[in-house]
């Protein structure tokens, strides 16, 4: 649900505060972010002369779809390049299944999709839809299921979208078959944006979302498969993409990606890593990160004090993390239980029940390992914690930034770890 107006009462609250919901960066609620990464890929889109392939890094939640949203429809922008924003959940391929040819294959549909006989010439469909059933014809053996994908033009890709997920089985002799087609794709691709280039005179620019999501071993095993087997093949087309990458991929020693080329997206930071040991941390009313939060919460009110009790907003942003999707569940859920309860304003009980449900929904996650990991964030004043990853990607450990990163563990689990022993 799009934001268009502030809320009077708590039904417009429950309404409004939709953590799915997407935020027009020109709309009076949008909230204008200043990080310095951001706005380094913002001059990079706008004055780099050459292509280039960017990856924009952050927590789920953090605000990179809206940011990126933002610079998609940025009119600067516009006149250099012909834009094309992709979800990934478009494709309507499981994530776990991802692979690099599927979101080059993407990308292919997308520029057909959104262009016109006078930006692209016609033409590229068929070949688009040739390569397509000449990778089926070398995938798939059987016969029928060849001459039925040869049916239609286009059928090919619901059986090229069906053997993704048999493509943890290959052996490496099939994927030695399956390299050259994608060669094959990326030099349609590149041909599709140099005739777009000289039909419209703008670049092509690709922003592709929503890869960093999930936190199963699976998920993990995708933004591995793409972000290090095949970065190289993601980084061939000769047209500036941007990908957006999980929080914890940056800190890999593995990692294949070009440090000039990663973009961080830290969490909004609310407080100073000295409260971090707090079990409630004190929030600094002063600094810039509180201010923003707070300005999200309040300008979707009519009358932040006729909805929310004495308190109430700090609890929320405590809560929050300072994630603008974790935030904003908040609100929703909040309004929920007050509603239900017959109540005209959010109250801190109602808090105490979101605190609850928030703490039981992780603590299945925090046994062994993970209790010593969790102190240690904890503990640490700066820096990195190994064995971190998965709690930054399940958002039980966000990260921030005050001149140097750290990390802390959410608000909602810090008492119930003082409860556990650190495992041997």
């Amino acid at each position: 649900m799009t934001v268009t107006k502030s809320a009077n009462n708590l039904t417009e609250l429950w309404q409004i505060f939709d953590p799915a919901g997407a935020v027009d960066p020109n709309s009076e609620f949008y909230i204008s972010r200043t990080e310095a990464d951001l706005e380094q890929l913002t001059f990079d889109l706008k004055f780099k002369e050459q292509y280039f392939h960017g990856f924009f890094c952050g927590h789920v939640g953090s605000g990179k779809s809206t940011e990126l949203r933002r610079l998609h429809a940025d009119k600067q922008i516009n006149q250099k390049y012909f834009p094309i924003y992709i979800s990934v959940f478009d494709l309507k391929i499981e994530n776990v299944n991802l692979t690099h040819d599927a979101l080059l294959v993407e990308i292919g549909r997308r520029l057909i999709a959104d262009t016109d006989a006078s930006q692209l010439d016609p033409s590229y469909n068929d070949r688009l839809n040739q390569w397509g059933k000449t990778l089926i014809e070398t995938l798939i053996k059987d016969e029928d299921v060849r001459a039925e994908a040869g049916l239609k033009a286009n059928a090919w890709f619901a059986f090229f979208k069906a053997q993704l997920s048999s493509r943890t089985h290959w052996k490496h002799q099939e994927k030695l078959v399956l390299e050259p087609k994608v060669q094959d794709l990326i030099d349609i691709l590149n041909s599709m944006a140099l005739d777009l280039k000289s039909k419209t005179g703008k670049q092509l620019l690709v922003m592709i979302d929503d890869l960093e999501k999930g936190s199963s071993s699976g998920d993990k095993t995708m933004h591995d498969r793409l972000f290090n087997e095949y970065y190289g093949v993601l980084t061939q087309p000769r047209f500036t993409i941007i990908y957006t990458l999980p929080v914890y991929f940056k800190a890999l020693p593995s990692k294949r990606i070009d440090s000039d080329l990663l973009y961080s997206f830290s969490t909004v930071r609310m407080y100073e890593p000295s409260s971090k040991n707090e079990t409630r941390p004190i929030l600094n009313h002063d600094c810039e990160g509180y201010v923003l939060m707070k300005r999200f919460v309040e300008q979707r009110i009519v009358s932040p004090e006729a909805l929310l009790d004495r308190h109430v907003l700090d609890e929320i942003l405590r809560i929050g993390g300072g994630l603008f999707r974790d935030t904003a569940r908040v609100v929703k859920d909040a309004a929920y239980y007050a509603l239900r309860r017959g109540g005209d304003k959010i109250t801190m009980a109602d808090l105490n029940q979101i605190y609850n449900k928030l703490k039981k929904e992780y603590q299945p996650s925090i046994r062994g390992e993970a209790i010593t990991i969790l102190k240690q964030v904890i503990a640490s004043e700066r820096g990195w914690v190994d064995g971190v990853e998965p709690f930054l990607q399940s958002r039980a450990v966000v990260e921030y930034e005050n001149g140097d990163l750290w990390l802390d563990v959410r608000y909602v689990l810090k008492s119930y770890l003082n409860t556990l022993p650190s495992s041997d």
